[in-house]
């Protein structure tokens, strides 16, 4: 071949695989969308909110709906009071925003750490004792003095009602079956409309009536005060089991509670649910929203006072009026996404992003009215649309993720809408205010924000039935697992990898890969170069997360394990190439090895492993990075061994060693296998595979094209000769 035709060919070739392998994905994906009549409230008979509550009860609706009507009484009265209280302490409008941005930080942030308490308690104790300390913070907020102490008041009436995103929500979504949703979270919107509506004319009449510079004070006050029946009656909430309602709809029973279910990691859950590809776009079309979204409300206030001089009182019946079109934009909304969502699951997308969108057109529209009426109508409408969108977004965002995950999906919603967004908008409408004005400034930022963030939220839709797909896969999987588990004599697996797909940013590298290793077996993964041997390991270990599918240990799902948790209970890596410290000595690699044992309990388990391996026992005080490649190799498998593995993962274990060090390793092999071990090793040799391996694995281009005894693999060609025999893998 000539010499130059050699990089354009390898070019051609490279292109060639690739289509091949987009191809394969797009077949791959096609696969896992179900016809609508299988997706949970999709194509079902219309639920009524009568026929929802006969059903579950009206009593978890009512207490949760109270909950969010006292959860917006702070935020409101601090944007209805903002010029009151900027006036009392001398602040300045950047600094008002800023303030008004500290409740966000740890409403959002700290949903986070709630939502992991909130998947293991019940969830109404959360809810009281959450809402109790905010009465507590509220109250003292009366008594600030300057704007450091106002500031750390927000941060702490933000914490204590960051249980609101996942509580709240996911219990209403447990409670009430998915083709009422719609109306459901309508009418809790209507709740906390509700809030919206009275809150301004609460702070501002009683802030009227205290009268003088400090009248604000007793709003704050009075807040708390409310805030205790509420709190108590959080304790009539109905505790439902979780993911009850997706299990009725796709399987017509619930599912038996795992007796031990492993915890769920928060940044395990989080990276799982960036790679559902419709709340993908839900969170960054949040993130651009969130810039107009607390800052509008806050600014708003002050632009009523310097351009139409309103007062506390006149503010707070602007808001209040201004709210009640939403009343009624909800209903018809709730009722319309429900019947949207029955027919195309994606329109009901469509239209969330629609109204984002208005919502922000409307209100810009708005501020450039010379009249006060002309403005309370734009405003009016914004709201509606605003207001319709959130009450129906938990609704459709409730289908996409899988039960065990909601919680912390709400939460990082939360997440993206302020940490990227609302905290940022407040911080920069502020400046812009404080040159240009509460009206350009919040022309430059809402418009833009609104526009954007809703039609990343429409382009989403193009996902939403893969989606609701994988959930409905998820949970019948589940179903059947049990099922096979329940028979008489059923054996259960010490790793179970089923529906496995993974990918590397957009290039997916594994496609539905499953197979299971019984207890004492050692497995080996075979297969051509890339072929996605060694990521299989990494996602069992933890340190991948799936787009899909599920990892189990003796019968535990440790899909949303951290590779942490995964180690202590059993899942032990050595890694293929250097995984060893080569600058300290064998002993101190030993220590580092066992650094979470007390040495009363990392000495035993060295002298241990030092049985199988004498040889470094001559040379503990050695640096590591002296010896061999192969005494190198046995010193990262004795390190593996020191943590007593349920289940020992090897990387490459006859990676650039010499036959007589490969022979020696095998011998290791073999007597941990006598001791009972489970192994998988991914090799590249099939001859030392067939030298140690009870079954075989072989992978191509992320797919298993074979599973069985190893030796069978001799008896196909094709794939034997793929397994380039004695060579390195890159």
């Amino acid at each position: 071949m000539d010499e130059r035709a050699a990089p354009a060919a390898l070019v051609a070739t490279v292109l060639d695989e690739e289509a091949r392998r987009q191809e394969a994905q797009a077949e791959g994906e096609k696969e896992t969308v179900l016809p609508d009549d299988m997706l949970p409230g999709v194509g079902a008979a219309p639920v009524s909110l009568r026929q929802a509550f006969r059903e579950n009860g009206i009593r978890t609706a009512i207490c949760v709906g109270f909950l969010n009507f006292i959860l917006v009484f702070d935020s409101i009265a601090l944007a209805v009071l903002a010029p009151d209280i900027r006036s009392s302490l001398d602040l300045s409008r950047s600094a008002i925003g800023v303030i008004g941005g500290a409740f966000g930080v740890l409403f959002f942030l700290g949903s986070v750490p709630i939502s992991t308490i909130a998947d293991r308690v019940p969830r109404k104790y959360v809810a009281a004792i959450a809402v109790s300390a905010w009465c507590l913070i509220v109250s003292a907020t009366a008594a600030v003095s300057n704007a450091f102490q106002l500031f750390l008041a927000r941060l702490g009436a933000g914490f204590t009602q960051s249980y609101a995103l996942p509580v709240n929500q996911p219990l209403l979504m447990d409670s009430y079956p998915i083709g009422a949703r719609g109306k459901i979270f309508a009418l809790d919107g209507s709740f906390q409309m509700a809030g919206l509506a009275i809150a301004p004319l609460f702070a501002g009449g009683i802030a009227e009536l205290a009268g003088g510079d400090d009248g604000w004070r007793w709003a704050f006050l009075a807040m708390g005060i409310l805030g205790v029946f509420v709190a108590l009656g959080a304790l009539g909430i109905r505790e439902p089991r979780r993911g009850r309602q997706e299990m009725r709809a796709v399987l017509g029973t619930e599912l038996a509670a795992a007796e031990s279910e492993l915890p769920i990691s928060i940044s395990v859950a989080f990276e799982r649910l960036k790679k559902i590809k419709t709340f993908y776009f839900f969170l960054i079309g949040i993130a651009a929203l969130g810039f107009a979204l607390f800052s509008s409300n806050l600014f708003i206030n002050l632009y009523l006072r310097d351009e139409f001089d309103l007062r506390a009182a006149e503010r707070g019946l602007f808001a209040s009026a201004t709210i009640l079109p939403a009343f009624l934009s909800v209903a018809i909304a709730g009722r319309r996404s429900d019947a949207l969502f029955r027919q195309s699951p994606p329109r009901a997308m469509v239209l969330i992003g629609a109204l984002i969108g208005a919502f922000g057109v409307f209100l810009v529209i708005g501020l450039y009215m010379p009249e006060i009426w002309m403005f309370g109508i734009f405003m009016a409408m914004s709201l509606a649309l605003s207001r319709a969108a959130f009450a129906i977004l938990p609704a459709v965002v409730s289908t996409i993720i899988p039960y065990r995950l909601r919680s912390r999906g709400i939460a990082l919603l939360g997440i993206y809408l302020f940490l990227f967004g609302a905290s940022a908008g407040a911080v920069l409408t502020g400046l812009l205010s404080d040159s240009l004005g509460e009206r350009t400034a919040l022309t430059i930022v809402t418009l833009p924000a609104t526009l954007i963030g809703g039609a990343l939220v429409a382009y989403g839709a193009r996902y939403v039935r893969r989606d609701i797909s994988l959930v409905v896969e998820e949970l019948t999987e589940e179903q059947e697992e049990q099922n096979r588990v329940a028979e008489p004599g059923a054996s259960i697996p010490v790793l179970q990898v089923r529906n496995l797909d993974f990918s590397y940013g957009k290039v997916q590298v594994l496609f539905d890969v499953a197979f299971e290793v019984q207890p004492g077996e050692v497995l080996a993964l075979l297969g051509t170069n890339g072929a996605g041997k060694s990521t299989i390991l990494r996602v069992v270990s933890g340190l991948g997360v799936p787009t899909r599918g599920v990892v189990r240990l003796n019968g535990r799902t440790m899909t949303y394990a951290d590779p942490e948790l995964r180690a202590k209970i059993g899942v032990v890596s050595l890694a293929g190439g250097k995984a060893i410290f080569g600058s300290l000595s064998v002993q101190d690699n030993f220590r580092m090895a066992g650094f979470r044992y007390a040495k009363q309990d990392a000495d035993p388990r060295i002298d241990r492993v030092l049985e199988l391996f004498p040889l470094l026992r001559e040379r503990m005080h050695e640096r590591a990075g002296d010896l061999s490649g192969g005494q190198q190799q046995m010193l990262a498998l004795a390190m593996a061994l020191m943590h007593d593995p349920e289940v020992l993962l090897i990387d490459e274990l006859s990676l650039g060693l010499s036959p007589i060090v490969v022979q020696e390793l095998l011998g290791v092999v073999e007597r941990l296998r006598e001791q009972g071990i489970t192994m998988v090793i991914v090799e590249q040799s099939l001859n030392v595979a067939l030298a140690f391996a009870d079954r075989a694995v072989f992978l191509e281009k992320g797919q298993i094209r074979f599973e069985g005894p190893a030796r069978e693999l001799l008896e196909r060609d094709d794939l034997a000769r793929a397994v380039f025999l004695g060579k390195d893998a890159g």
